[in-house]
């Protein structure tokens, strides 16, 4: 068995794109992608703006600082009874996300601001090692499966419909449709302890997994999934048309994809019948911890979102368990908002878009072949900041109080 794998070898390649959505004024997800950790996560944040933001990037953050300061040693702690018989690397998943619950937990119970934030999450770990996938989930965001064709949903909603139907499984269809529809029962924040589902899966090259937030899942259907990939296997376009047709639904909530493909080795990528996989061997240039070009790391980048998540790791760093620091500033999964790159076929309706993506890859995708003669400058976003008094660090205007030193601020 260990030299089928070994001539099999498989690595993950992933694209991740979040959208605030049609209705919606601001964007409470957050995404994670951190392919040389196998760490890949979607988090869905819930208490309106300055609080739903900062629990899903507080949730993103915790998971990416864990797998971080656990990456070469053993978990910290006793192993509780109920994760006994998992195997260690889905334990590793369980404890990570039971951290972010507490840090979340923690902060909204702190400040009155972030009072009653939550935040949803499905985390997902591949190990080349192992070729397994474990997938763990607290809330309704979902992780699919898409094999030989078929796709298949791994997770199953913590909501109040599966709570009934568990309860009752003969309730008829009057019945479910006169329960609301959007009710979750478990999220990340609303108590210090949370119970985590977990998966594991064996992994084949080919293998594409799905992580999304309701605002996808709940806007098109598996049959519109399964679509998407006979028009393109590239993860970053995938995303990006899924994000177009949740849209085109109505995008009546904010919107996230990430798509991880598992495909073989560089080595095995040698192989004539390889050819569909061209398009996205760019994305695996800094998994094995190579530097970026400057020139591809700052296009199009912009700083807010990188503020935003700098804010909630301090929040995480300063109030809650500081062992788990990591190089938060210089991760290679800090999301950079960027442009949708147009596509050169006939998609290019579907990816021209309004700008409002957010894209995260593994690395930087390549530059058009020919530039648009007469494409005008992107404008930087505006991010409005002042000084605490006390330690000068910078904050955005209308916070109430410095997350690094915790005075308040006057209005």
């Amino acid at each position: 068995m260990g030299e089928f794998r070994t001539s099999s070898r498989t690595r993950p390649v992933a694209a991740a794109v979040t959208d605030v959505g049609r209705q919606r004024k601001h964007n409470e997800d957050n995404v994670l992608v951190k392919s040389d950790l196998g760490l890949f996560v979607v988090a869905d944040g819930m208490g309106g703006h300055n609080a739903g933001n900062v629990a899903s990037a507080l949730a993103t953050k915790s998971l990416d600082n864990f797998f971080e300061a656990t990456r070469a040693g053993s978990l910290p702690g006793p192993v509780p009874t109920d994760e006994q018989e998992l195997d260690p690397e889905a334990r590793r998943v369980v404890a990570a996300i039971r951290k972010a619950n507490h840090d979340v937990f923690v902060i909204s119970n702190t400040y009155t601001q972030h009072q009653g934030m939550g935040s949803t999450v499905v985390a997902a770990y591949v190990s080349c090692e192992t070729e397994q996938i474990h997938v763990g989930h607290v809330g309704d965001s979902r992780c699919y499966r898409i094999r030989h064709g078929e796709i298949e949903q791994l997770t199953k909603d913590h909501s109040l419909i599966n709570d009934a139907l568990a309860l009752k499984p003969d309730l008829s269809q009057d019945e479910l449709a006169r329960l609301p529809k959007n009710i979750i029962t478990r999220a990340l924040g609303m108590k210090d302890a949370v119970k985590v589902d977990i998966r594991s899966e064996q992994t084949q090259p080919g293998d594409v997994f799905l992580l999304c937030s309701d605002g996808l899942s709940g806007m098109i259907s598996e049959q519109q999934m399964l679509d998407v990939f006979d028009v393109t296997q590239d993860p970053h376009e995938a995303c990006e048309l899924l994000i177009e047709m949740a849209n085109e639904a109505g995008g009546t909530d904010n919107i996230s994809a990430l798509i991880v493909r598992i495909q073989l080795d560089a080595q095995d990528e040698r192989q004539p019948n390889s050819a569909e996989l061209d398009d996205t061997r760019p994305l695996h240039v800094d998994e094995f911890g190579e530097t970026v070009p400057p020139a591809a790391v700052h296009e199009g980048q912009l700083q807010v979102d990188e503020v935003d998540l700098d804010v909630a790791a301090q929040q995480v760093h300063s109030i809650a368990d500081s062992s788990l620091r990591s190089q938060a500033h210089s991760a290679p999964g800090t999301v950079a908002r960027m442009a949708a790159a147009p596509f050169t076929d006939r998609r290019s309706r579907a990816a021209a878009g309004s700008g409002r993506y957010t894209a995260v890859t593994t690395a930087a995708r390549p530059p058009a072949k020919e530039a648009p003669p007469s494409k005008p400058a992107k404008r930087a976003t505006e991010v409005r900041v002042a000084r605490c008094a006390h330690c000068k660090h910078e904050l955005f205007i209308g916070n109430r109080f410095c997350v690094e030193c915790g005075a308040p601020i006057k209005p």
